[in-house]
């Protein structure tokens, strides 16, 4: 009797769970499928052949002995490692791409969940839509460097905020291996740290409740820096990469990087035949529109925690590229595009707030 009602309980929540998700979840299935197809169209051959910057990636991630020796960007060198084992030959250089469409493709999962979760249903699946096949999009997911890595702070932020509404362990865990991840990424530690102080009371709150699996996930976390901490102990200058801080820093050198952002958003792309081509700007009109809404929105809104995540995450970020480290633009461009979404919700009276 005592299992039967068990079962009759458990396949209520199923039956709850599936009206609930059934409709974010087909959306969700849909939109991966397509871009998918979209970033794996032909992948090694639609260009001539491969950059020096993606030649240098497959070295990087030749072998696990060479990813310990050289952690740095390991997420990306790490699945591009993983993807050697299947592309071989004179295929190899197809697996730093595969590794890069991996992290494009958990970048749009985050992106839509967190338009959903602030702004509603047909706001986060026509802003995945407008972001995920946007050019500076397909072209970073598309290529096999870190670059693509960047776009992880947006996944970051987007766990930050799941981490507040759950308890499931599985999540949780997930939290700490995304935390132990970024650090390998250059500039991530600021976010990393701005998030555990923005996110300080909940964290000691589960800390306090979940004692034994707190201390393990903290445990996991180091042991997963480890290969970090010992490439520090043996070569203290890599912490300026991790940091992702220059060699050397200029005020004007600084300035003028700066200024290059807005420039490069809405009047000129950057002048690098890898990453751009042509003389567009990275937006095209309709996005530079939206984005003027968007960021409307968050500014009429701007007591909300939302809004002051994304403007200091933003702010991080510029201020990372403006110093000349390794940080570029890419690690903004999925904000933009968060707010180019805003403002689509804005126009057609949909965006949650």
């Amino acid at each position: 009797m005592y299992r039967r009602i068990n079962i009759e309980k458990l396949q209520e929540k199923l039956r709850n769970l599936t009206a609930t998700y059934w409709q974010p979840a087909l959306y969700y299935g849909v939109l991966m499928v397509l871009f998918g197809l979209l970033l794996w169209f032909r992948l090694g051959s639609l260009t001539g052949g491969y950059s020096a910057e993606e030649a240098a990636a497959l070295q990087a991630g030749s072998s696990l002995s060479q990813i310990f020796e050289n952690p740095l960007n390991a997420p990306f060198t790490l699945l591009a490692y993983l993807f050697s084992l299947i592309f071989t030959g004179e295929q190899a250089l197809l697996s730093v791409r595969a590794a890069a469409t991996v992290i494009g493709l958990l970048t749009l999962t985050a992106f839509y969940w967190l338009g959903r979760h602030w702004h509603g249903e047909r706001t986060a699946v026509l802003g995945t839509v407008i972001f995920g096949s946007s050019a500076w999009f397909l072209h970073t997911a598309r290529l096999g460097t870190p670059d693509v890595a960047l776009f992880l702070l947006l996944v970051l932020v987007a766990g930050s905020v799941w981490f507040k509404k759950t308890d499931y362990y599985a999540i949780l865990f997930a939290g700490f291996i995304l935390t132990a991840t970024l650090l390998y990424v250059p500039g991530m530690i600021w976010p990393v740290l701005f998030v555990t102080l923005w996110q300080a009371k909940t964290i000691l709150r589960f800390a306090k409740k979940h004692l034994g699996f707190f201390l393990f996930g903290l445990f996991g976390v180091l042991a997963l820096i480890a290969p970090l901490l010992w490439a520090l102990w043996r070569s203290p200058g890599i912490a300026r990469d991790i940091a992702g801080l220059p060699a050397g820093f200029n005020w004007t050198d600084a300035l003028e990087r700066l200024g290059e952002v807005p420039y490069q958003l809405f009047v000129h792309g950057p002048a690098d035949p890898v990453i751009w081509l042509g003389r567009l700007p990275v937006l095209d009109v309709f996005s530079m529109v939206m984005l003027i809404f968007g960021a409307y929105l968050y500014f009429r809104y701007r007591h909300l925690a939302r809004s002051k995540m994304v403007a200091v995450s933003l702010t991080i970020s510029l201020l990372l590229i403006a110093l000349g480290g390794a940080v570029t633009l890419s690690i903004i461009i999925p904000f933009v595009y968060l707010l180019v979404a805003a403002g689509i919700g804005f126009k057609i009276g949909r965006a949650h707030v």
